[in-house]
């Protein structure tokens, strides 16, 4: 049995995008709005994740306590999470519960209040959220090596913003984000599963959420982001011990935390599936490099990968380790030879295949659940404003050689930035000289 996949343009400011799936016996829809982050003006810092938290305590209509109570009633799950470049609210339910659950999406994300008592509420919430984030110390890593390779683009910032950016965040700041991305007409509503195409279709034509983005003039083409980033250079190289290598103290942890980072290409480059096979050669799996050296080999770490996110301007491709201290100077030279091998030993075919199967294969598995259905065609008209279908996805994985692979090695020159957190100063000094001379 096959899934149905339809696109609705007819709303001003909105599209709506269906996968129907009859033989689920659930549905997920979210709202994606094409602001994140990194469309922050500079005194918005945080405002995209403290406006999730803020629209779910009431709406123009509903208490908080009554939107949980009516999804709770249906047996569902309403949530959300914010990106550098988008924000999604969604909301995953029996199938036979869709439409008030729909109803009560459209209400929190246009009719949300942003009311001031609300917001001093949740602003302790948003800062017991930061605080937490400073006490693990692979989040603390992951931020401090993002932000030394992307600099000043806003991308580089902390999604969930600082200390001090969320002191000063107010009701009137919230709302006028709000509006403003709302009103930008840049607004994809997305579902999966058991789901009937031109109900959806009116019922969100019919709401408030159309009639909000309705009010917005002088609509930007789809794919303009809300506040244009300002795209910094890759932060230069220099000298390793002082430009390019970050050491952050966290008294409490017993780990060595270790991230590397560095450019890659943008999400539309014509070379993005060859650097998400040669990361999953480095440590997309169980049988990458990293994970067989590192811990198999080497027992020096229990988590370790490679990971990429691919933007408008820019990608990111990470590498992360943790070890108890005792073995963090060991993990700092183990993970740095991996990764400086994979220019003199390029990737095998037998890797290249393995790797590929592990990407197909997690693609695949989303096919099962109609949340993830639904975040991937929802993902996609946002991103590209079309759906690419499964099977060109696959096909575009499956067509990389291993020439394509090893030429992305050999021609990617962004220089690795390097970031170590635990206890006292880490010493990387030696995966800092090994990683110098690769890339850059």
């Amino acid at each position: 049995m096959s899934s149905t996949i339809r696109v609705d343009r007819s709303i001003p400011g909105l599209r709506v995008v269906t996968e129907n799936l009859p033989w689920c016996h659930t549905a997920a829809v979210g709202v994606w709005i094409a602001a994140g982050s990194a469309d922050e003006a500079p005194d918005e810092h945080g405002a995209a994740h403290f406006l999730e938290h803020v629209l779910f305590k009431r709406t123009a209509t509903s208490s908080g306590r009554e939107v949980s109570e009516r999804i709770d009633l249906l047996g569902g799950d309403l949530n959300a999470y914010t990106g550098r470049e988008h924000t999604c609210y969604h909301v995953h339910v029996p199938a036979e519960g869709l439409p008030t659950a729909v109803d009560v999406l459209v209400d929190v994300v246009a009719n949300g209040s942003c009311a001031p008592e609300d917001v001093e509420i949740e602003r302790d919430v948003v800062l017991d959220e930061l605080a937490g984030r400073g006490d693990d110390p692979e989040d603390l890593a992951c931020d401090l090596v993002t932000g030394a390779v992307l600099g000043c683009d806003p991308l580089g910032r902390p999604i969930i913003g600082s200390e001090d950016s969320v002191e000063t965040l107010d009701a009137e700041t919230l709302r006028s984000f709000h509006r403003r991305v709302l009103r930008a007409g840049d607004v994809v509503v997305a579902a999966a599963g058991r789901v009937d195409h031109a109900d959806l279709v009116r019922r969100i034509a019919d709401g408030p959420l159309a009639a909000v983005i309705a009010a917005g003039e002088d609509l930007p083409r789809i794919g303009d982001p809300v506040v244009r980033p300002v795209v910094s250079e890759p932060v230069d190289r220099g000298d390793w011990a002082s430009s390019s290598v970050l050491v952050g103290e966290n008294g409490d942890s017993e780990q060595v935390l270790l991230a590397l980072a560095r450019r890659t290409p943008a999400r539309d480059h014509r070379d993005r599936a060859a650097a998400q096979l040669a990361t999953a050669v480095l440590g997309g799996g169980l049988s990458s490099r990293l994970f067989q050296r590192v811990r198999e080999e080497l027992g020096l770490s229990y988590n370790v990968y490679a990971s990429m996110d691919q933007f408008r301007a820019t990608g990111l491709v990470s590498v992360v380790a943790g070890s108890p201290v005792g073995r963090s100077e060991a993990l700092c030279g183990a993970v740095a030879d991996v990764v400086a091998g994979m220019i003199p030993n390029p990737p095998t075919v037998e890797e290249i295949e393995r790797a590929a199967g592990h990407l197909t294969g997690s693609i695949r598995l989303g096919l099962d659940d109609p949340l993830s259905r639904m975040t991937r065609i929802g993902r996609h008209l946002l991103d590209r404003d079309t759906v690419v279908t499964v099977e060109e996805s696959l096909a575009r994985l499956r067509s990389v050689t291993r020439d394509d692979v090893a030429g992305y090695w050999t021609a990617e020159t962004a220089p690795w930035c390097l970031a170590a957190v635990g206890p006292g100063m880490p010493d990387v000094g030696g995966a800092a000289g090994l990683l110098a001379g690769v890339g850059g």
